[in-house]
């Protein structure tokens, strides 16, 4: 490459621009002013690699870039061409990277497009991600570059949250989630999330609340008089408490999937927290509660269709929301009527669990009874639809309910040898 320069000055550039011509004109040393038809003036800089063609790069627009700051980076960059550099090569990798320097802004409207839906995720779980994206993180680092954020960042935004210990460990999971689907875009090749411990910022968790058993005193009690918070509810809650599964999915049950014929119920993926469908044996007790609500359901394909007039113009012919029987119960409550311990949705579970084990029902068919996940080899293996030890203990179990209902006095001895 040439050695002498400086051929050129402003007044001549201005002269050249002023005359609108394209023209090409030489600085020495490989920089060259550029005009083309469009008026578009701009510094090249050429040159040769040693066994390479000849290259040329773009070093900016003039006047943007003025003739000093022209030479001053044509020298650096052949600089970089003694070295076996190649500027041309450089500037297309530094483009390259900065069009992947997502901001976080940016990072979570992917996210939220690709993995954020529903099926596979359950309804409740888009929510709350999308809750804690939205409203805390996009808001604190939206408009920081993806690959600067660190971990530093990340405790910024869980600690100046002042959210409760299962939020903050909620946001943080979130947080994980976010950054992985960043690292598998390579826009980071680390997630700063790694390593935070949350006790260390927030302390031990606070103790967990202990599920409820409800006795079988309270079930008389409760099951009594339950049809006072409306037939759809009792109904409803009986059938909760009598097939063990979540009050989501109840709620979202439709009646194609409820086979009288068969005595069961299909309960689909898009409605159970884990994303796979199972069925649940219905014992003629259970069939009979399920053929009153359909009674009740005015030909809608829904087994609980929504009540209020309000969820049906915005949602049209829909289900129950998945609060509405605990609201009835808790409204219940708030007026004296339920003389039992307070309890949640999932204890009612709980309460089924207690009761099933104390009728000699092994624990392995009270956790498929509940539809949690089989662990190891056993859920490799057992892949049943229909399993026979779950009719079995739930038939027993809604027999139970229906003595407590009735008042029948319940002297079953328990059956140790029950599989």
């Amino acid at each position: 490459m040439a050695r002498h320069g400086n051929l050129l000055d402003d007044v001549q550039i201005r002269h050249w621009i002023t005359k609108g011509e394209p023209t090409a004109r030489s600085d020495g040393e490989g920089l060259t002013f550029t005009l083309s038809g469009a008026g578009t003036a701009a510094w090249i800089l050429r040159y040769r690699i040693p066994g390479n063609r000849r290259k040329e790069i773009t070093l900016g627009n003039y006047p943007d870039m003025s003739l000093a700051a022209a030479r001053k980076l044509a020298r650096e960059r052949r600089v970089d061409v003694d070295q076996g550099k190649d500027p041309a090569a450089q500037k297309k990798v530094e483009k390259m990277r900065t069009q992947m320097a997502w901001t976080v802004r940016q990072l979570v409207d992917d996210y939220e497009v690709k993995k954020l839906t529903t099926p596979p995720l359950a309804e409740g779980t888009v929510y709350y991600r999308k809750w804690d994206l939205d409203k805390i993180i996009k808001p604190k680092l939206g408009s920081m570059e993806v690959r600067h954020v660190t971990a530093a960042d990340i405790v910024h935004v869980i600690e100046s949250s002042k959210r409760s210990w299962t939020i903050c460990k909620r946001l943080l999971t979130s947080a994980k989630l976010l950054f992985a689907h960043a690292c598998g875009k390579r826009l980071i090749d680390v997630n700063p999330c790694v390593g935070i411990d949350l006790t260390a910022l927030m302390g031990a968790r606070p103790p967990i609340r202990r599920r409820v058993m409800l006795t079988e005193d309270e079930l008389r009690v409760l099951l009594k008089d339950i049809d006072d918070i409306g037939p759809e509810n009792g109904l409803a809650f009986r059938i909760l408490l009598a097939t063990c599964v979540r009050s989501i999915e109840l709620a979202k049950a439709r009646w194609e999937h409820v086979d009288f014929e068969r005595a069961t119920w299909w309960v689909p993926d898009e409605s159970v927290k884990t994303r796979a469908g199972f069925l649940v044996p219905i014992t003629p007790t259970v069939v009979a509660w399920f053929q009153k609500l359909r009674a009740l359901a005015g030909g809608s394909p829904w087994v609980l269709p929504a009540r209020r007039a309000r969820r049906r113009q915005r949602l049209g012919d829909t289900h129950v929301g998945k609060t509405t029987l605990w609201a009835a119960i808790a409204r219940a409550f708030e007026r004296g009527h339920l003389d039992v311990r307070r309890f949640t949705p999932h204890d009612t579970r709980s309460t089924a669990k207690g009761h099933m084990r104390n009728m000699g029902i092994k624990n392995e068919i009270t956790e498929i009874a509940l539809n949690h996940t089989l662990k190891g080899m056993e859920a490799v293996y057992d892949v049943r639809d229909e399993i026979p030890e779950r009719r079995f203990a739930l038939e027993r179990w809604a027999a139970f309910i229906e003595a407590c209902e009735s008042g029948k006095p319940w002297n079953v001895v328990p059956l140790r040898q029950v599989a």
